[in-house]
């Protein structure tokens, strides 16, 4: 039977010497299933050595030593035809093509959430050779990352987080692929943030746009405005929750220890500068957030890692607690949050303490 395969590398492995002393990468698992016919292996034997060569000269060595370097990947093998089992129809291949790319690609953003490492390769497909080998390869073309966070620089994949990708992903594929529309908007908006690597401002207020798609609606002042979207975000993770979790910053840089609650009030005075034409404060840029390896890394950039932060384990709360019934229209999830008294005019009836934003 003709095969055809999709792959995405996982360029970044856990190694202990790394700085990351929480986990490694445990080979010995391999090959490593995550979802029916989804595997995480070891393909660098099933690679030619010279398979990359062709595109050297349009590329570059640079970017062309990426492909060359690949070792672990999230595989997908599916065949040229089969048929569909309800019907009895014949699938052709390109049908069978897209849906295979779908499921890895839902794979790799469902990882993104629980593991945001630096990643150059993208998306690769070809044909399985009779003897396993993998050729005619297509990709995406690899993007440079220019600008990620400093925090997930440090970022590997460990064999714990393939354990979560293979616990989060049928739920994850689920709300995806189904009616669960603020969740996929917020996945979009934490994707689209993921890739802006040009622009901080822009990269910033998508990350803050999925914290909206989540926890407001726009047809009720009751579920909308920045009080709305913290006392919410405060009530799903804990305003105690801790911004780095474990093996997300070096072991050699200082815990800041942030919380949730530290952070979201500045977080929120800085999306509506961005998004009300303001001049951004100085105090963003000269303000110290947190100590790095080579300095100190200034306020706006840890507030960038802590909104990538919240937004991923708020996605990934929603999958943990069987929330996701709740995240479909504006219609449950205002009857949601109404049920859990986090209106506007509830929450203005509290003593929430006032938060005045840096100038």
């Amino acid at each position: 039977m003709d095969l055809k395969f999709s792959l995405f590398p996982l360029e970044r492995i856990a190694r202990n010497w790394q700085g990351v002393f929480d986990g490694n990468f445990d080979d010995s698992l391999l090959p490593f299933e995550i979802s029916k016919d989804v595997y995480v292996e070891d393909v660098s034997s099933l690679i030619s050595d010279d398979e990359f060569e062709y595109c050297k000269q349009e590329l570059g060595t640079e970017t062309t030593k990426h492909l060359d370097q690949i070792k672990y990947a999230i595989i997908h093998r599916f065949p040229t035809v089969e048929a569909d089992p309800d019907t009895g129809e014949l699938i052709l291949e390109q049908e069978l093509a897209e849906r295979s790319r779908q499921l890895v690609q839902e794979m790799v953003a469902c990882l993104r959430l629980i593991r945001p490492a630096v990643q150059h390769v993208q998306f690769l497909g070809g044909s399985v050779e009779p003897n396993g080998t993998l050729r005619h390869f297509h990709f995406d073309n690899p993007i440079n990352f220019l600008n990620p966070l400093p925090n997930q620089t440090i970022m590997a994949f460990r064999t714990q987080d393939l354990m979560d990708l293979r616990k989060y992903a049928p739920d994850f594929r689920k709300a995806t692929e189904g009616s669960y529309w603020k969740f996929r908007m917020a996945v979009d908006m934490f994707q689209s943030g993921y890739f802006q690597q040009s622009h901080w401002k822009l990269r910033f207020f998508m990350w803050t746009a999925a914290l909206e798609a989540l926890f407001t609606s726009h047809t009720s002042p009751q579920h909308r405005g920045s009080l709305v979207v913290k006392e919410r975000v405060k009530d799903l993770l804990g305003a105690t929750t801790k911004i780095y979790q474990q093996g997300e910053i070096s072991q050699y840089e200082p815990d800041p220890l942030s919380t949730v609650g530290d952070v979201i009030d500045e977080i929120y005075c800085l999306r509506n500068h961005i998004a009300h034409g303001d001049k951004v404060p100085d105090y963003y840029f000269i303000t110290q957030g947190r100590q790095g390896i080579n300095g100190p890394i200034y306020k706006g950039v840890s507030l960038s890692e802590a909104i990538s932060s919240i937004v991923r384990q708020s996605l990934l709360a929603i999958l943990n607690e069987n929330l996701l019934p709740h995240f479909q229209d504006d219609v449950l999830s205002e009857a949601y949050f109404m049920g859990k008294g986090l209106t506007n005019a509830a929450l203005q009836s509290r003593d929430i303490p006032r938060f005045d934003c840096p100038s």
